[in-house]
């Protein structure tokens, strides 16, 4: 997301998403990742075209003009491309389970965390995986992962 919208960390950003081209590394997502990023898009795109943050507003244009959403559209399909063609060098895109809703609560308890992101702690439990690649400083809270960048 940093590297889509230009952010100053788009170079770490830039960074990761090379190392899992260059099958250095192997990369998870999850849908709920590609919500939020698909989220963050959109509304960044919105936003610009229509020179607004009033999240209402967008959602009312999204909702009334057929030329945003085609924009808003376009650059979805856009990642999309990237991610398929992440998920042909070796990027999973792994479900979201039930139970990892379950564990998540734990993860809610433990450290204040927000549903969706302790639903990412849970699914990187589940897999395994104790390196998690986020620019959400809530992350570095959790005991049983390291946050990179």
């Amino acid at each position: 997301m940093k590297l889509l919208l230009d952010e100053s960390s788009a170079i770490d950003a830039q960074r990761i998403l090379e190392s899992i081209e260059a099958d250095s590394v192997l990369g998870f997502l999850t849908p709920l990742v590609l919500e939020e990023v698909v989220f963050k898009l959109i509304y960044a795109t919105a936003s610009s075209k229509l020179n607004t943050s009033n999240v209402w507003k967008i959602r009312g244009a999204l909702k009334s003009d057929k030329a945003l959403r085609k924009e808003c559209t376009r650059v979805v399909e856009k990642f999309n491309e990237y991610v398929e063609y992440l998920a042909s060098k070796g990027l999973r895109i792994e479900s979201v389970h039930y139970s990892d809703w379950l564990n998540s609560l734990e993860y809610i308890g433990k450290y204040g965390l927000l549903p969706a992101d302790a639903i990412h702690v849970a699914v990187a439990r589940r897999l395994k995986v104790d390196i998690i690649a986020s620019f959400d400083e809530d992350f570095k809270a959790i005991e049983e992962l390291k946050v990179i960048p």
